[in-house]
């Protein structure tokens, strides 16, 4: 009895894997390893080229009968591969769990694959098997990824000599261009090996923006934009209702003669007696804040003055309603009260 046939052996680097009896069906197998892999990938891209990375041939030959294997066989032969055992050197802030997700297998294999039931106990250093299932095929695919990015703005500093240093203005907004990316994108076996841009198109060019800042030494007299106490003493009375009625100020308490200075640069627009306030002082300081300074026993400025911050303008005293020497204070924005408080030694 003849115990031997023609068949069709598939070599995959010179080494035999499987035998069938028709060409067609080997030529078929191979396909079908293409097939699944592809379809087996969550991609829908158009690939420019899929091809096996492998020497492959099929050979015809005279084989033993009982040596030829059904398609199903030798396909799962392929894709399942052989197993290959790596070590792992623990790092810190890894554990069972985070190693099974990073070789992308289940936890029970990895525990299967170093016998240990104390899993849950590892240290730095420690190694541990990895269990890694290799194909016997590699399927290299190359594709070509289309998308937009945006091209940065360049930020572009002007000075002004006619600006007082500490602002700034923004000359020309910046705006980010556009351009189109083509990136080819090279795999084996689903996993990516190489990515490079082989072509990009500008389709719009970024607009740089234009900063313009100051450099002008700005005069003692314009304001800082941030107060300074006007006086030495103690708060004795805050910003709030008080006695049935709203205290639009804070008290400052301190002896007579004491001095009062500006809390930021502006132009003196009162200075003389007014009514509850007794003795006062107004400043204006050009930035939608007006400060003033009541029950002075003393004013050394004038209405229309210019005043620097802390120049002393008036001095402490117990002129009009007042139950002792004090310094009345307010700080006014744009026409309503403030708490002094929150604008003091900020």
């Amino acid at each position: 009895m003849n115990f031997v046939t023609n068949g069709y052996v598939i070599l995959i680097d010179g080494k035999e894997i499987g035998v069938v009896e028709r060409r067609e069906e080997a030529e078929d197998i191979l396909t079908k390893c293409k097939e699944h892999f592809l379809h087996s990938k969550e991609n829908s891209s158009d690939y420019k080229e899929v091809n096996f990375l492998e020497d492959i041939n099929i050979v015809k030959k005279i084989i033993p009968l009982f040596d030829i294997k059904t398609s199903e066989e030798i396909l799962s032969l392929i894709e399942k591969g052989i197993e290959e055992v790596k070590v792992h050197v623990v790092e810190p802030g890894e554990n069972y769990w985070t190693i099974a997700n990073k070789y992308n297998i289940s936890l029970d294999d990895l525990i299967k694959a170093n016998d240990r039931k104390d899993f849950e106990i590892i240290h730095p250093g420690d190694e541990v098997n990895i269990k890694i299932s290799k194909p016997l095929l590699t399927l290299e695919t190359i594709e070509e990824i289309i998308y937009e990015k945006e091209i940065e703005y360049n930020l572009d500093i002007e000075y002004d000599k006619n600006m007082y240093k500490n602002k700034t203005m923004v000359k020309e907004k910046g705006i980010n261009g556009k351009s189109k990316i083509v990136e080819r994108v090279v795999k084996h076996n689903g996993i990516e090996v190489d990515r490079k841009i082989i072509k990009e198109d500008i389709i719009s060019k970024p607009v740089d923006e234009i900063i313009v800042k100051g450099t002008k030494k700005r005069p003692l007299t314009v304001a800082s934009g941030n107060f300074a106490t006007p006086t030495r003493g103690s708060i004795s009375s805050r910003y709030g209702q008080r006695w049935g009625r709203m205290h639009k100020g804070i008290d400052i308490a301190a002896n007579v003669g004491t001095p009062i200075k500006a809390a930021d640069g502006g132009t003196i627009t009162y200075s003389g007696y007014r009514g509850n306030y007794g003795k006062l002082v107004e400043i204006d300081h050009g930035n939608g804040y007006i400060t003033r300074y009541g029950h002075c026993s003393e004013l050394n400025v004038n209405n229309g003055d210019k005043v620097s911050k802390g120049q002393t303008i008036a001095l402490v005293g117990n002129t009009g309603r007042t139950t002792g020497p004090h310094l009345h204070f307010e700080v006014i924005k744009n026409g309503v009260h403030q708490n002094p408080s929150d604008y003091l030694n900020k």
